[in-house]
């Protein structure tokens, strides 16, 4: 590139500037009281003081405020969000429970809860292992039941004593036993113990990526989800 080509360039991007800033004077002019009708803007605005040396206090000031106000917009924003992420696991919670009333056997519920959780938790995988030493039960349902007396269950003891969900990476072996053949690719489950009375089971749900379950999340949610699962399980199984 040639000096004379860069200056040409150089002219016409000054040439363009100034048109944009004429353009916006005269919309200004127009406009004049566009500060007083949308005064948001002037938390946007950059006017400098003539000061020496020094920023003036002015300009400190404005400065402190604008910063308090995107602190405040995001602050708000992030309330938007869990408002909308509350609203949507209420709604959850309200499609499951009238699933549930209407389901008509025990398969019914399983389906129910597994759908709507898959769904709503973005679980790749999602499982129900059931307590039982009803040797009828076991043996119609062989990948559904295991008997109270499997040591499978010693590692999740402290689970089913405490009645609290429990997120994040689980042992192998905890895996094994709830997704069976699929154990191989969670890297982080939340599992939710099934208590009604008596331990009726767990509730297992997956994921292959590994922050989507963590340990420090929220367990709210999957704590009334498994009460209420529970409590439709303990009917369907007395029957």
């Amino acid at each position: 590139m040639t000096i004379q080509t860069e200056l040409s360039q150089q002219t016409t991007q000054q040439e363009e500037k100034l048109a944009d800033e004429l353009q916006l004077i005269s919309l200004l002019k127009e406009h004049s009281d566009i500060l007083r009708r949308r005064p948001e803007l002037l938390a946007e605005l950059e006017i400098p003081h003539q000061t020496i040396g020094a920023v003036s206090l002015i300009e400190r000031q404005v400065q402190v405020l604008r910063d308090k106000l995107k602190a405040s917009e995001s602050h708000l924003i992030e309330l938007m969000e869990i408002a909308r992420l509350n609203e949507r696991l209420a709604n959850s919670r309200h499609r499951i429970a009238i699933n549930l009333l209407g389901a008509h056997d025990l398969i019914d519920v399983i389906s129910v809860v597994l759908d709507e959780l898959k769904n709503e938790l973005k679980a790749e995988f999602a499982d129900i292992k059931l307590i039982s030493d009803n040797t009828e039960q076991m043996e119609k349902h062989p990948g559904l039941f295991v008997s109270s007396q499997s040591t499978e269950l010693n590692q999740f003891s402290t689970m089913l004593k405490q009645k609290n969900p429990v997120c994040g990476r689980s042992s192998a072996e905890q895996n094994t036993f709830l997704f069976g053949d699929k154990a191989g690719q969670i890297t982080s489950a939340a599992v939710i113990p099934l208590v009604s009375g008596a331990d009726l089971g767990l509730l297992g749900l997956g994921s292959s990526e590994s922050d989507r379950f963590q340990a420090s999340m929220g367990t709210e949610f999957l704590s009334q989800m498994g009460e209420m699962v529970s409590a439709a399980l303990a009917v369907h199984l007395e029957k």
